[in-house]
């Protein structure tokens, strides 16, 4: 029968390996559940308007593994026509549809998200991704925001929280990254030393140099990559 047969069930991997973007589509719109889910995965490859249009339209289907594939594809995709329909997106009843779309509006990077993002910083299911997002967008006005969470009683979101502080670089953060480097968690303060090399701020060097000795072996290694990256990061802004 081909492909397709009489059922409409596609062999989706054959269609991904044939590059069949329009039975991709086809079976996005059409197929089984579990076939709209491969398919949307699939359709992440391509960048056409009417694959972003049909990847929009599976974001309302009834299975949340569909809505799922098609966030992540959407944000491989980049196109910025999807945000505000991920946006709507980003409150789905399905908690990893919510903290893939999260992922997905970091990867596409527009500010119009900046906003719902912040507000899903009170997301304890997706906070992490969400401050990853933040960093991605790269827009100062999340720093206030994301320097809070450095106070949370969760590691992994204090760790996010300074990933994404680095991934913004406003000095800002400075201080309190500072600080971070003698948490007891030691996630945090490996973070806390990759986000200082990132913002490159030279009151950074000391705390870092003193941090070389810290008990865990990859801390130290962390340390001493972002001294190499803030003292290239210094040189840099000489010339």
């Amino acid at each position: 029968m081909g492909i397709f047969n009489g059922s409409f069930n596609p062999d989706v991997d054959k269609l991904e390996s044939e590059g069949d973007m329009g039975g991709l589509i086809r079976t996005l719109q059409k197929g089984n559940n579990k076939n709209r889910a491969k398919a949307a995965r699939a359709l992440g490859r391509f960048k056409e308007e009417n694959v972003v249009k049909a990847l929009i339209g599976a974001l309302n289907h009834d299975d949340a593994d569909v809505r799922w594939n098609a966030a992540s594809s959407l944000g491989k995709i980049g196109n910025p026509d999807a945000v505000p329909f991920l946006l709507k997106t980003l409150r789905d009843e399905k908690w990893y549809v919510r903290l893939q779309t999260a992922d997905a509006l970091g990867e596409i990077g527009d500010e119009r998200a900046l906003l719902p993002l912040l507000e899903s910083l009170k997301d304890e299911k997706i906070r992490n991704n969400v401050a990853i997002a933040l960093g991605h967008l790269g827009d100062s006005r999340a720093v206030d925001h994301l320097i809070d969470g450095l106070n949370d009683d969760d590691f992994s979101f204090r760790s996010a929280s300074e990933e994404a502080l680095g991934m913004i670089g406003d000095e800002k953060a400075v201080p309190i990254l500072i600080e971070a480097l003698k948490d007891d968690n030691v996630s945090v303060r490996r973070h806390a030393a990759g986000a200082l090399g990132m913002i490159g701020d030279e009151r950074a060097i000391k705390p870092l140099l003193d941090a070389v000795d810290d008990e865990k072996w990859y801390v130290r290694l962390q340390v001493e990559e972002a001294i190499q990256e803030l003292n290239a990061r210094l040189k840099k802004n000489e010339k």
